[in-house]
């Protein structure tokens, strides 16, 4: 989108939520948008595909029980953050460390989204609330087979246990850019995009949604697995094609 005229770094915040969280830390941490494109490029002979012990059939049945059992959504997320509390893995601090664009709170401001496993709350970390950024980092990617992060006496663990966008924390902004990847059947969230844009729309933001198109969509489902290091070169070439698309169809004026 840079390259074709339209910086999404111009705009007031960044809302990142898990892997959406490292995204908006490369974009704030100044670094030449080229470097950071070979850097995805290349990333894949340098990661290592994620192990993970769990029975994940088992799991996945477990989350369906705790969403059909119903009530409030944070009755729900309890239950979702007891699984994961109880299906938790190593301290991941000196790996995630290593992998951050910066190790301190960048200027500008970024919001990283977690869910309290306890209460099923969301909480928005940022540079004022006085959380580390490894920390802040660790938490909204803390999904199942890795260690919740304490703060304030709270377990935290990945904001996509809600939302894998969790779009309506833009509210009060008057336009709201959304990036999201197309959830997949097995995904595990709450509360869909669909739900969070409504939202978010409905306190009168003006909302531009920009998902995976068809040829992207090809390009990633060529490796097959969304978690497999493999998808970094053909999704991080094929993101950069659609990207000059989207700005193309809908010209480089009206976005913030």
């Amino acid at each position: 989108m840079a390259d074709a005229g339209v910086d999404v770094r111009d705009a007031d915040v960044l809302i990142g939520t898990s892997s959406g969280g490292r995204v908006a830390l490369q974009l704030a941490s100044g670094t030449p948008l080229e470097k950071i494109f070979e850097g995805q490029v290349n990333v894949a002979a340098h990661v290592a595909r994620p192990s993970f012990g769990a029975d994940w059939g088992k799991l996945q049945r477990d989350i369906a029980h705790a969403k059909e059992l119903g009530g409030e959504r944070t009755e729900i997320l309890k239950r979702i953050g007891a699984l994961a509390l109880a299906n938790a893995g190593p301290d991941r601090r000196a790996l995630v460390s290593s992998q951050l664009p910066m190790q301190t709170w960048p200027d500008r401001l970024i919001r990283l989204i977690a869910l309290n496993a306890e209460t099923g709350v969301r909480r928005a970390f940022d540079r004022e609330c006085g959380i580390d950024l490894v920390d802040a980092l660790m938490a909204t990617t803390a999904f199942f087979g890795a260690a919740p992060i304490w703060f304030e006496g709270a377990p935290y663990i990945d904001g996509g246990f809600h939302s894998s966008d969790n779009a309506d924390l833009a509210a009060g902004y008057p336009k709201a850019l959304v990036l999201a990847l197309k959830a997949p059947p097995w995904a595990l969230k709450l509360v869909s995009l669909e739900e969070g844009v409504a939202d978010l729309r409905a306190t009168g933001s003006e909302v531009i949604v920009i998902q995976p198109d068809e040829e992207a969509t090809e390009a990633m489902a060529s490796v097959g697995s969304l978690m497999d290091p493999a998808i970094c070169e053909p999704a991080t070439r094929a993101g950069r094609a659609q990207g000059h698309r989207v700005v193309q169809a809908r010209g480089t004026t009206g976005w913030w």
